[in-house]
């Protein structure tokens, strides 16, 4: 039996078809954009900046190889984006104190206002997303994200770039998803094919 036109496999047990899918995906990716446009003229960068602002307004002197897992780039990637939020006074560099190979990064205070900017940016496409829903559809709607969100991370990294562009004030780690799930791959990392 397959999911009407187009579709592959076979259809949910409701003869629904994948519509919920089909709605899910079309919602991610709508968001996705909005997202997109609005942080980026934020930083006044787009691509990982936003998020990289995001990642050290949380996570002050965070090494470079920190902020490559937690983007998801290469090192020569990361260190060109970092090159270029330096140039804009937006980041500043420093040798470790107890490994002199490393660098950490750290924000300007104008790298600070640029990050709240995104983070604010950010959070005004998702409250006029949600602002038709009823309180008790907020809260169906956080359960069935928590639930999502626990199940997505494939490994530790992979849960720490999920949450890159993440206001940490408004999830607290011990109800998040993703941190749990990250506290878990830390505790039992998953085993490579």
């Amino acid at each position: 039996m397959s999911g009407g036109s187009g579709g592959s496999g076979p259809s949910p047990p409701d003869g629904s078809g994948r519509r919920v899918e089909n709605l899910l995906g079309a919602l991610v990716v709508a968001l996705s954009d909005e997202i997109d446009s609005a942080v980026t003229q934020a930083a006044g960068q787009g691509g990982e900046a936003p998020a990289a602002l995001v990642q050290l307004a949380d996570h002050p002197d965070l090494s470079v190889d920190g902020l490559r897992r937690r983007l998801g780039l290469t090192h020569s990637a990361v260190v060109r984006l970092v090159d270029r939020l330096v140039d804009r006074g937006l980041v500043i560099r420093s040798r470790s104190g107890t490994d002199g190979r490393a660098t950490l990064l750290r924000l300007s205070p104008r790298g600070d206002a640029v990050a709240a900017s995104v983070l604010q940016a950010r959070a005004e496409v998702m409250t006029t997303a949600l602002a038709g829903l009823s309180r008790d559809q907020r809260r169906a709607l956080e359960t069935v994200l928590d639930r999502l969100l626990g199940q997505l991370p494939r490994d530790a990294d992979h849960s720490s770039r999920l949450c890159r562009l993440c206001c940490l004030g408004d999830c607290p780690m011990e109800r998040c998803p993703v941190e749990l799930r990250w506290r878990e791959f830390r505790r039992h990392p998953p085993r490579r094919s």
